[in-house]
């Protein structure tokens, strides 16, 4: 069996594009769906499943998530499992410099990458009941801008970008994925599984 790579769905596209799967055969990604990052404790238990599987299948699994949940990374490690690192999936789709220089230029900004487009309501609209005005009023109380993530194989969303900045009255700017550092981070965090499972030799 192949090792396991357990990525958010939101990077499906991303490791397609990178050709992971083609790249290094001994590795398998199993996508866990997106809502979960609604359901911190969901999602604990769904990772903890997913590597206790792996392990008891005698393969390595590392995690590409960002800060899902308060301490991922100790939960991490008491299941000996790695963590791609970075703080936040916009984070890693823009480089950490481009992230940070976005925040620091316009306070306030809302991060949505393709699949979070395409699935605003289920992820925001109907989980945080935007339809009620004040709820609408308080969450969006301290945001400004929406940017959207355009990764290379997105197809036409500008239908339903307007209709998110309608709705929440957030003005757009695009922005263009990089996956330099996506790229890195993995490659960095397959290696580390690679050489931890290597048998060391005796004295």
């Amino acid at each position: 069996m192949r090792n396991r790579i357990i990525a958010c769905r939101v990077f499906e596209d991303a490791l397609q594009y990178l050709q992971i799967e083609g790249r290094f055969p001994q590795w398998a990604i199993r996508y866990l769906p997106a809502r979960l990052h609604l359901y911190p404790e969901e999602l604990r238990k769904r990772l903890s499943g997913e590597i206790e599987l792996a392990r008891r299948n005698g393969i390595a699994a590392c995690c590409l998530y960002g800060h899902c949940f308060a301490d991922i990374d100790a939960h991490l490690a008491k299941l000996k499992s790695l963590r791609v690192p970075c703080g936040h999936c916009s984070e890693i789709f823009l480089g950490p410099e481009r992230y940070q220089k976005l925040i620091d230029k316009e306070t306030g900004t809302l991060f949505l990458e393709k699949h979070q487009v395409i699935h605003f309501d289920d992820l925001f609209w109907k989980p945080l009941e935007l339809d009620d005005p004040m709820m609408r009023k308080w969450y969006f109380a301290h945001y400004r801008k929406l940017v959207y993530i355009r990764q290379p194989m997105d197809s036409d969303l500008r239908a339903e970008i307007n209709a998110i900045t309608d709705r929440t009255g957030l003005s757009l700017r695009v922005e263009n994925a990089d996956y330099t550092d996506l790229e890195t981070r993995l490659m960095e965090t397959i290696r580390r599984c690679e050489n931890a499972r290597q048998p060391r030799e005796r004295p």
